[in-house]
């Protein structure tokens, strides 16, 4: 789950990268303490500022993060980048969302 500041935002509504503070958590450790089933003090979570590409359809989190949240690789895909490039990243959801590089 991602959790947004977005005072801190663009002052216009255009395309773009913008630096925003982010607290990311582990999905399955929030569904487990909705459920009573984990410590609050257990949740795994990451806080930074994030570069949001306004344009972009998924979310892509370096491998350090990735073990922080402690996050599953579920599979791979292909990235396009704006450059033409192809690169093969590792998923954290069937659906792509989440990929790590």
């Amino acid at each position: 789950m991602v959790q947004s500041d977005n005072r801190q935002g663009v002052a216009n509504s255009s395309m773009g990268a913008v630096p925003v503070p982010v607290k990311l958590t582990n999905a399955i450790d929030e569904e487990l303490l909705r459920r009573g089933l984990l410590n609050p003090n257990r949740l795994k979570s990451y806080e930074t500022i994030a570069l949001v590409d306004t344009g972009a359809v998924r979310t892509v989190l370096p491998e350090v993060i990735v073990r922080e949240l402690n996050l599953t690789i579920r599979g791979q895909q292909t990235a396009r980048y704006a450059d033409g490039r192809e690169v093969s990243v590792s998923c954290t959801r069937e659906q792509g969302y989440g990929m790590v590089v």
